[in-house]
This record gives structure tokens, C-alpha cells and sequence, in this order.
């Protein structure tokens, strides 16, 4: 097994990581980490910002995709439980849902499958300031109880 095969996965609220030995690209269905599943009461709303810039290129961004329906799968999303939301970036982000767009894991998964590359230059700083400002709001689904958490994915070739 190799570095790459892991999935290492925090639950919100669990201080426990998970480690997986899925296949590199597994089917984005909800099904696929049944046996993996975050259980937690705790509620979080995640803002995932995810890198869509020329370095990335289509095949990896294929990969980015397949790491987040991974991610995705093993918690409990509810409007009572883990909200994700979602910014993609290059030289211009953009908010392709808010965290209150998917009430269940299956609408979710079905928006990370169908998540476009965008292309572009690389300007990390611009999208962090984007997501603070945009999408950790209440009218972006910001719950005021809940734990506030972004996941940055990157290949980590900023222009700024």
C-alpha cells in the first residue's frame, strides 16, 4: 500500500483520524465508505476551496474531485449535522454552492461529480479573502452553533 492509496479523514468534533485503503479512484456514490462513517453529533459547516488553475490540469482535477466525494462520504450532511459548502478558484473565485445548497449526502456527491474545471492563473490569497468575505455568512448557510472549518486543496503554486 502506498502513501497515496490513504485517506486520512478528521471528524468534525472526533479527534480521531480515520485512515481508509479505498482504490485510487472509487465511483462517487454514497455508498462507497458506508463502513467509514463519521459519528458525531456535532454540527460544522465546511467550506471546501478548491484550486482550478491550469497547474492543477484536467486529469488531476478528475483526482480532486474523486478525494472530495471521498471526504464527503463518510459524514453525516444535514441541515442538523455538516453542511459543505464549496469555492473553486484561479484567477477569479467563485462560490459553486453554499453551504445550505445540499440537505443530503446523495445531492452533494451528485454536485461534486458534476463540478467543472475552471482554468486559469493561481491566486490563493485573492480566493482565502473570497471565502472569509462570501462564504462563511449567514445568508451562505453560516450556522452560529456550529464549528466553523475550511479545507484548502491545492497543488500549492500560488501567483500571489
Amino acid at each position: 500500500m502506498e502513501a497515496d492509496d490513504l485517506l486520512c479523514l478528521k471528524c468534525a468534533g472526533d479527534e480521531k483520524p480515520t485512515l481508509t485503503d479505498e482504490p485510487k479512484s472509487p465511483p462517487l456514490d454514497p455508498s462507497v465508505s458506508a463502513a467509514t462513517q463519521c459519528k458525531t453529533t456535532a454540527k460544522a459547516d465546511i467550506v471546501l476551496l478548491v484550486d482550478g488553475s491550469w497547474s492543477i490540469g484536467r486529469q488531476n482535477f478528475k483526482t480532486v474531485r474523486n478525494f472530495i466525494a471521498r471526504m464527503v462520504s463518510v459524514f453525516d450532511i444535514g441541515p442538523d449535522r455538516v453542511q459543505i459548502g464549496l469555492a473553486q478558484y484561479s484567477g477569479d473565485p467563485k462560490t459553486e454552492w453554499h453551504l445550505n445548497a445540499h440537505h443530503t449526502k446523495e445531492s452533494l456527491l451528485n454536485a461534486v461529480a458534476n463540478l467543472p474545471y475552471k482554468g486559469g492563473n493561481t491566486m490563493t490569497g485573492m480566493a482565502l479573502n473570497f471565502i472569509l468575505q462570501n462564504n462563511f455568512k449567514p445568508y451562505a448557510g453560516l450556522r452560529p452553533d456550529s464549528r466553523k472549518i475550511s479545507v484548502l486543496i491545492t497543488d500549492g503554486k500560488s501567483q500571489d
